[in-house]
């Protein structure tokens, strides 16, 4: 165990003057900032469950009044991604249709 020692100023550099969740938020908000479309976005994931146009057709849906719950159910996705499609906070590179 090494002995205490005797502290000067902490550096400027080293001082968070954000909150803990201010300064998360502000971090992942510098990663995404004028980011190009990840290669692995929407159809282009191996992983996707969903095409472009079952989320257009999810996002109309909910638009209309549908319940969430349903088009989950219906397009075999969770009611949180449903719900994200629904915002527009998922697959957000889709743009809006007339």
């Amino acid at each position: 165990m090494h002995p205490p020692t005797t502290a000067g100023p902490i550096p400027a550099r080293l001082v968070n003057v954000l909150p803990t969740t201010d300064r998360a938020q502000e971090i992942m908000r510098m990663a995404f900032r004028d980011s190009p479309r990840p290669p692995s976005a929407g159809t282009r994931n191996s992983q996707a469950k969903l095409t472009e146009r079952k989320v257009y057709a999810i996002r109309r849906a909910a638009d209309l009044g549908a319940s969430l719950s349903a088009l989950a159910e219906a397009f075999n996705i969770s009611e949180r991604a449903c719900r994200h499609i629904a915002r527009r906070t998922s697959w957000a590179h889709l743009p809006e249709r007339d």
